[in-house]
């Protein structure tokens, strides 16, 4: 399982002003409104920020956080009950198609997709 301390993870602040001042139409932008999308569906009051969602994700997952682990779970829930779940997980689940070419990178986890975005911004924006 992955180590979301040992990421310096992107903040909800650093996401909104990233997404606000990125004027390009490449893959971070799109997997950074993604993750906005995620964290502003996902129904628990108190997620704020990005690394919230990851441990609101591995309360209901309990494993590694990967395209195969998340679809399992958004396949658990009901739309009459879980509604802005499944959106949130289905924006998550976009991100793990980075190139936009409808080929999941299956392999690599959640905190690892936003630390990709994470550091692209942070040297970039």
């Amino acid at each position: 399982m992955t180590n979301i301390h040992k990421y310096d993870i992107i903040t909800f602040d650093e996401l909104i002003s990233f997404i606000e001042n990125d004027k390009t139409d490449n893959n971070f932008r799109t997997a950074a409104d993604n993750l906005l999308e995620a964290l502003t569906d996902w129904p628990t009051e108190e997620l704020n920020e990005p690394k919230d969602i990851i441990l609101e994700l591995k309360k209901h997952i309990k494993d590694n956080l990967t395209f195969d682990n998340i679809e399992k779970y958004s396949k658990t829930l009901t739309v009459t009950n879980d509604a802005w779940k499944i959106e949130a997980l289905h924006s998550i689940i976009e991100m793990f198609d980075f190139n936009r070419n409808n080929n999941f990178d299956k392999e690599i986890q959640f905190e690892q997709i936003i630390d990709k975005i994470t550091t692209y911004y942070r040297n970039n924006i």
